[in-house]
């Protein structure tokens, strides 16, 4: 009851002051008066590797010559994906007393870039010294209104099915496909590039479709198919080997990259030409075409001996013909004839060797 009648004294007494108290409220650095300063905007960054909340300092000061102030700070918020807290949410401050506190504001990573919401801290005096001045024309109230933004960060992922070796003879060209992951949470221009085209291109080699593309990928979106076209040197008196390097990178963050490399491998001139492109170490091939080789040798050796042995036989044919014929000789049973051929040289020896004399 007495703490009843101690209110209703307060307010009696602050309504026949409010006159006479109103001209020092409304000056600068009179009754009341109360300043409020906050850092720049708040971004934050939501990179995986780097997410970390957001603090925004600000202080709150007493301007009044005369009596401390009750100050009460509040936060006007409409964000979703993202929390704000305040250390503190009231200070009581003499004249020309100041005190700091801090807004922090809370997500998590990877949120979208473009999330943003606008937020105001309030500081209001809620009383002079032991008489409350909430909610009357003696309350003043410092505002700071700013903006929060979410960062870009880059991420990407180059994707080459094929990363091995290429092998390739001379003016031979080979098409080398790949695509580009946007992992970023913003669009983002990214370029790819052979980083050491130009020491290639003093080798010789040549890139007919260009050695740099660039193009805009949505957040979490994939690129088209790229085609890089590379053609092998015209000539190559040594086997060649280069590596290539392939490397993407992102416009909304520098340092964010990703590359692949393998080597081009082109054969030496003359062994390319002898085996019309046939790998040397491709043992397989060449036992195939060795053995291809060899018949067909053996085939030719085959036609040509028995093309020598019908000449030779149509030659002798001709001869018997002309010879004139000679009586029969009968021979009695009685007779042992002995046919041995082994000793009969004309037959054998001669033919032979007047074949292998023709050949």
């Amino acid at each position: 009851m007495a703490e009843g009648h101690g209110h209703l004294r307060s307010a009696i007494v602050l309504v026949l002051l409010i006159p006479l108290l109103m001209p020092f409220a409304s000056a600068q650095g009179g009754i009341g008066s109360i300043s409020l300063d906050c850092g720049s905007d708040p971004e934050m960054n939501v990179s995986p590797n780097d997410y970390s909340d957001v603090e925004l300092l600000c202080t709150v000061t007493n301007d009044g010559t005369i009596l401390a102030e009750s100050i009460e700070i509040i936060e006007e918020w409409d964000g979703i994906f993202v929390d704000i807290s305040l250390s503190d949410d009231s200070f009581t401050l003499e004249s020309g007393e100041e005190a700091d506190f801090t807004v922090t504001f809370s997500g998590e990573s990877r949120l979208d870039a473009e999330i943003a919401y606008e937020f105001i801290i309030s500081a209001t005096v809620t009383a002079w010294g032991p008489i409350p001045v909430e909610g009357t024309p003696l309350s003043n109230t410092a505002n700071h209104t700013g903006d929060f933004t979410i960062a870009k960060f880059g991420m990407l992922t180059l994707d080459i099915p094929d990363t091995s070796s290429r092998n390739m003879v001379t003016s031979e060209e080979i098409s080398i496909t790949f695509q580009v992951e946007n992992d970023g949470n913003a669009e983002d221009n990214i370029k790819v590039e052979v980083t050491n085209s130009n020491q290639l291109e003093m080798l010789g080699f040549i890139f007919t479709t260009g050695a740099s593309f660039s193009e805009k990928v949505q957040s979490d979106g994939i690129s088209s198919q790229f085609e890089l076209i590379v053609r092998a040197p015209s000539d190559a008196a040594d086997e060649i080997r280069a590596g290539i390097t392939i490397v993407a990178t992102s416009d909304n963050e520098e340092s964010v990259s990703d590359s692949v490399s393998f080597d081009l491998i082109v054969e030496a001139e003359d062994e390319s030409s002898a085996l019309g492109g046939l790998s040397l170490e491709n043992t397989d091939d060449l036992a195939m075409y060795g053995a291809i080789g060899g018949g067909v040798l053996f085939i030719i050796f085959l036609l040509v001996i028995i093309s020598r042995i019908s000449k030779r036989n149509s030659s002798r044919n001709v001869a018997v013909e002309d010879e004139p014929e000679e009586e029969a000789i009968e021979i009695d049973d009685e007779f042992d004839l002995d046919f041995d051929f082994e000793e009969d040289e004309d037959f054998e020896s001669d033919d032979l060797d007047a074949m292998f004399d023709d050949l």
